[in-house]
């Protein structure tokens, strides 16, 4: 099951209105989900979001257009299910998580 939630633009504004708690976060592009990842630390999943926004994660998700999110209280858990999940119906990673390697 990928992440739950709405879907937000990948803007600036649309990210400032993430909330700084922990849990993961799937970035798309064209509707493709390129990325999952989680957010354990200070700042929250905004603060994640912000550092793709800016290319401190590379450029592979820099190229996002929308996002999801979903607080989790351990996102490191989580973040494994949807990767197994993603790579079962897909047979790979997303994109850029396949990147990071």
């Amino acid at each position: 099951m990928p992440v739950s939630g709405d879907t937000y633009s990948f803007t600036e504004g649309d990210i400032l209105r993430a909330p700084i708690g922990k849990g993961v976060y799937s970035l798309h592009k064209g509707g493709e989900t390129i990325y999952i990842g989680k957010a354990e630390g200070e700042g929250g999943i905004r603060a994640r979001l912000m550092a793709h926004m800016r290319g401190d994660e590379g450029t592979c998700t820099k190229q996002a257009t929308t996002y999801r999110y979903e607080l989790h209280r351990n996102p490191a858990a989580r973040e494994d299910e949807l990767l197994l999940e993603y790579r079962y119906a897909h047979g790979r990673l997303p994109l850029c998580n396949e990147r990071k390697g």
